[in-house]
């Protein structure tokens, strides 16, 4: 057997002690790595999401995006604005 690091701890306790309750008997923390894992692969969408550093865009953002952009396409816009966070500044005043 392969020993695996858990980087948090406290997320599998609260999860085995949820199962434990619900279940009313004992679970294993590898029952409920097991249960996790089956969970995952079957749905592996949502895991890619959580483990993606960049927002995953499917078709029902798309079409929210695109209807703000037709909302607010005709709204001018303030050249001699500024912003309180620097990182504002940088995306809006290209």
């Amino acid at each position: 057997m392969a020993v695996i690091k858990i980087s948090n701890k406290k997320l599998i306790d609260n999860m085995q002690a949820k199962l434990i309750l619900r279940l009313g008997r004992k679970i294993t923390q590898q029952e409920t790595l097991d249960l996790c894992l089956k969970y995952s692969t079957q749905n592996f969408e949502e895991i890619l999401a959580l483990a993606s550093s960049t927002p995953m865009l499917n078709p029902e953002k798309a079409e929210k995006i695109i209807k703000k952009f037709e909302k607010f396409k005709d709204t001018p816009y303030d050249q001699n604005a500024t912003f309180n966070n620097s990182d504002d500044n940088d995306i809006y005043l290209l």
